[in-house]
């Protein structure tokens, strides 16, 4: 298929471009506001043209990955889907901007937002863990250094007129969304955000859904020079199931026994030295599962196979939407001294069954960057 990219930040040239060439794609356009940073973008990664012409964003191509500022999210979504092509769109979808719903249309093109997690392996294999479970808390921490000064190139992310938020929408978005994609929507939101940039994003976020079911989750996400921190914790039944750091693919299990061996539902652990007694009646269990080098190459491996088999992708716009619900309930909340903030009613397509997605495993989605051989 020929792309069109639209953006030319980081993750375009770290991620997309070089999934895009690994999956035998075929990128034909990189679009900017500046035209001369598309270009030198463009020609980097052997992309025939970079461009300032937004006109040209849809012509001649057969799909569209959108990664600009968030601000423009909605309104080049918007304006691919309005001429029938697929959309892969970065997170968040909009975040606290209130640029209005998007969502796919029955029959229509294929339209995803790019929260790639979904296809991580240890989280497929946390989902299987906790099929039948009845999770009671849920604790998600995330800290990293990020703190860019003016004139630099991330500084639009401090804007939330621009960026949707600070953390909370930059980083927080992602375990917001693995909180979809394990338990469903919340029903409720408390919020505090905290430790602004001039611009007005904020710089940490305290955040609890509730559930109706009686869960509850914390997240807490920050910028800030303290040791670096990623979390997912989900407790519940006599079981904790942790993922530290999230990325790594280190999932761990610690479940109260009877001196029998490790409760691992869903299959026998793939363990680290197999099932330890470490105390108190309890055991724990291990899995190293590792995600793909470049995670966005599963990305666009799922969204290339949900096309061609007219299916949602991994994120369809209605559950990217979920996420800007929350980020928009918690700025509320924040705003009223951490007061209850109830999410609007589900629209019907929210409510839908999703389809479980296995990670891709075709050798083209899950290795390292490729470069072409003569573009």
């Amino acid at each position: 298929m020929r792309w069109a990219v639209a953006g030319y930040g980081d993750v375009v040239e770290r991620r997309v471009l070089p999934a895009l060439w690994a999956l035998g794609q075929e990128p034909v356009r990189v679009w900017g506001r500046d035209g001369r940073r598309a270009a030198r973008v463009a020609a980097r990664h052997e992309v025939p043209y970079g461009t300032d012409d937004e006109g040209s964003l849809t012509r001649g191509v057969d799909a569209v990955y959108v990664a600009t500022p968030v601000v423009r999210h909605v309104p080049l979504v918007r304006r691919v889907l309005a001429v029938g092509l697929p959309v892969l769109v970065e997170k968040p979808l909009a975040g606290g901007l209130r640029t209005g719903a998007v969502r796919e249309a029955e029959g229509g093109p294929c339209a995803g937002v790019a929260y790639y997690r979904r296809l991580a392996p240890a989280v497929h294999r946390l989902r299987e863990e906790l099929r039948g479970s009845t999770p009671e808390r849920v604790e998600v921490r995330f800290r990293c250094a990020f703190d860019p000064r003016p004139g630099h190139p991330m500084r639009w992310r401090t804007d939330p007129a621009l960026s949707g938020g600070g953390v909370l929408a930059d980083a927080a978005s992602h375990r917001i969304d693995l909180l979809h994609l394990l338990f469903g929507r919340a029903d409720e939101v408390r919020a505090r955000l905290d430790r602004r940039f001039p611009e007005g994003a904020e710089r940490s976020a305290d955040v609890e859904l509730r559930w109706a079911s009686g869960l509850r989750a914390r997240v807490l996400a920050e910028w800030s020079d303290a040791p670096p921190v990623d979390r997912f914790e989900v407790s519940g039944g006599g079981r904790v199931h942790t993922l530290d750091p999230l990325d790594s693919g280190h999932l761990r299990c610690r479940a109260a026994t009877q001196g029998g061996p490790a409760v691992t539902q869903g299959g026998p652990a793939v363990t680290l030295g197999g099932p330890e007694a470490v105390g108190g009646g309890r055991r724990e269990a291990e899995w190293m599962l590792p995600p793909a080098p470049n995670p966005h190459q599963p990305l666009i491996a799922d969204f290339l196979e949900a096309i061609a088999d007219g299916r949602p992708p991994a994120c369809p716009l209605s559950q990217g939407h979920l996420v800007d619900e929350v980020i928009v309930a918690a700025e509320q909340s924040a705003a009223a001294d951490c007061a209850p903030v109830r999410l609007p009613p589900p629209a019907p397509e929210d409510t839908a069954p999703l389809r479980p997605r296995r990670p891709p495993t075709t050798p083209a989605a899950t290795a390292g960057p490729a470069r072409p051989t003569g573009a």
